[in-house]
């Protein structure tokens, strides 16, 4: 089946679903993304995680299979149960959503909501190796007379990330009591622990651990995502205070760098969410503080992307964080309506994001080429991360379906130029790419409202285009308004085509545009569209600037995509390759 036929088939079943009114959009996804989204949920049915015991085990400690304590890359490796409740958490995240989007339930997880609760310790927590006494020092890695090694961090993390599964679980099945009560009682644990661990006497103790992953400020901080997702979700504001107890007490460690770029992310989602549960603009403002020092600093690089590591220089990503990255820019977006965060998404989603996905459909590590200045390719290593980034990169296409359009006023708004179709309570949107050929045009979409009423429609003005224009189904002009970021149709329409025109642009490596030329014995970066384009082998000097992109593929330049998912590729010419 090609492309256009499987796109055809989506279209099929959305139209196949119930008229039900849900508060976000049934969507899916359709093109290159549509694709990744799908192998990354098909992945999910085969081995490991077609293992409840695998699944559960950092619940009950039990031993899963003979390869538990296999060398690394089995597949049926099981590591991390100390780390009590992060698997598991974070599969009954991801599965409880995708049961917002109407999609099949995995075998595993009706059985694994139900033994939950089973496995709650008598304070309200998780552990998969028993009781921990929370008053007692943390036993940080490396300490000789515990055979598990550290506890009592790894804990703290796993039910950070059981907490958000069990709040997104209590959404999708707001009748399942013990889910709910599961969910309150850990939440309570948090509260018994506050003066514990957001204690001024004890910063010696809570930094002896370092930053990285079962580090105090990576595994205590992050709990403000679940904290406030709780109080949203309960209308009890003991959560929301709580999480913002820990913000403030986190502003004494929150710097850069740091070893664990996925916990300080988490942390920062969590800030957000403060911001938008509060409405104090000081979290919202130690957000965009972040954003603005990772980007200027080197941190992101010019695929979008961060390290495993949040530091300018390290030896691969992190599928895990490059998500947390994505999903922070999305609400970003959504919360300020400012033109750079959806654009940093957009990169990321179609430059680092699905780059950092393996064959199988999984995520995980990537060695990556750096120099002094930061990333500069990938590298052709690669190893799945079954325990945490499969996970997350299947929360990051959720987190793309909760951000694609959106309905106020009358007015139809769509954030990306993506091949998808979307259902929501007003009726069926499709959206369909078309790339003509013509001079000049980067993209045509198409957005049809599929039977619906009439409405305006806008599009975003992405920083690749030079300018957006539309027709109608019979290719007339439609007199198209700038508002801002936005690209709006200054009348109803039931069917418009908007086309985005440009051509080759050149970016530095902080994601900016240049002017004009690329400056001879400078690095920069080149892109067309969403893309960037990226080279085999090294960089090669340009031809003439303007560049055009016939020109460019004479020197075995290509649009990122997934042709580059398996291949070393470079994606800053003049870098220390």
């Amino acid at each position: 089946m090609n492309p256009s036929q499987t796109f055809a088939t989506l279209v099929f079943f959305v139209f196949s679903l119930s008229a039900t009114a849900v508060e976000q959009p049934v969507v899916i996804l359709g093109g290159e993304v549509g694709r990744s989204a799908s192998t990354c949920d098909a992945r999910f049915r085969f081995a490991p995680f077609n293992s409840l015991p695998w699944l559960r085990a950092d619940l009950t400690g039990e031993k899963v299979s003979e390869y538990d304590d296999a060398p690394w890359g089995h597949v049926m490796k099981r590591p991390f149960k100390n780390y009590s409740g992060d698997i598991s958490g974070r599969f009954l995240e991801i599965m409880a959503m995708n049961a917002h989007q109407g999609q099949p339930a995995h075998p595993a997880f009706e059985e694994l909501l139900k033994q939950i609760p089973q496995h709650q310790r008598a304070g309200g927590y998780f552990c998969a190796s028993g009781t921990i006494d929370w008053q007692a020092p943390i036993d940080h890695p490396g300490k000789e007379d515990d055979p598990l090694g550290s506890r009592m961090l790894p804990a703290l993390w796993g039910n950070a990330r059981l907490l958000c599964g069990l709040v997104e679980a209590m959404r999708a099945f707001p009748d399942h009591q013990a889910t709910a009560r599961a969910a309150h009682q850990l939440g309570d644990f948090y509260l018994s622990v506050m003066s514990r661990f957001n204690d001024p006497e004890r910063i010696d103790e809570y930094t002896a651990g370092g930053t990285y992953a079962a580090g105090y400020v990576t595994c205590w901080f992050p709990a403000m995502e679940g904290l406030v997702k709780l109080g949203n979700v309960t209308d009890k504001r003991k959560y929301i205070d709580a999480a913002a107890k820990m913000a403030a007490f986190y502003q004494r460690f929150d710097q850069l760098p740091v070893d664990h770029a996925h916990g300080m992310l988490c942390s920062h989602v969590g800030l957000l969410l403060l911001y938008e549960a509060t409405g104090d603009a000081i979290y919202l403002s130690r957000v965009e503080k972040r954003w603005d020092e990772l980007v200027q600093g080197g941190y992101i690089n010019p695929a979008g992307g961060i390290l495993e590591k949040c530091r300018v220089k390290f030896v691969r990503d992190e599928g895990c964080a490059i998500v947390d990255w994505l999903r922070l820019n999305l609400e970003l977006g959504r919360l300020t309506g400012k033109s750079r965060y959806w654009e940093m998404a957009e990169r990321t989603l179609h430059n680092h994001f699905l780059q950092n996905q393996g064959s199988k459909g999984g995520f995980g590590h990537r060695r990556i080429h750096c120099d002094d200045d930061g990333v500069y390719g990938f590298g052709k290593s690669y190893e799945e991360s079954t325990w945490c980034c499969t996970f997350h990169g299947e929360l990051g296409f959720a987190e793309i379906r909760r951000h694609l359009m959106s309905r106020r006023d009358g007015v139809l708004s769509c954030y990306f130029a993506l091949d998808f179709c979307a259902e929501d309570s007003v009726g069926i949107t499709v959206s369909v790419l078309r790339h003509v050929g013509f001079a000049g045009e980067v993209m045509r979409q198409r957005l049809s409202l599929a039977g619906q009423p009439a409405s305006v429609v806008r599009v975003r003005r992405p920083h690749w285009a030079d300018s957006v224009t539309a027709v109608d189904s019979a290719g007339v002009s439609i007199a198209v308004e700038e508002q801002g970021i936005w690209c709006v149709t200054s009348k109803p329409v039931g069917e418009v085509e908007f086309i985005y025109s440009g051509g080759v642009y050149a970016e530095n490596r902080r994601c900016e545009r240049l002017p004009g030329s690329p400056v001879d014995g400078t690095s920069f970066v080149l892109g067309y569209g969403p893309n960037l384009l990226a080279r085999e082998g090294g960089a090669a000097p340009l031809l003439e600037w303007p560049a055009r992109l016939e020109g460019l593929r004479d020197q075995g330049w290509s649009l990122m995509g997934s042709g580059h998912k398996g291949s070393e590729c470079y994606f800053v010419a003049g870098s220390g390759e």
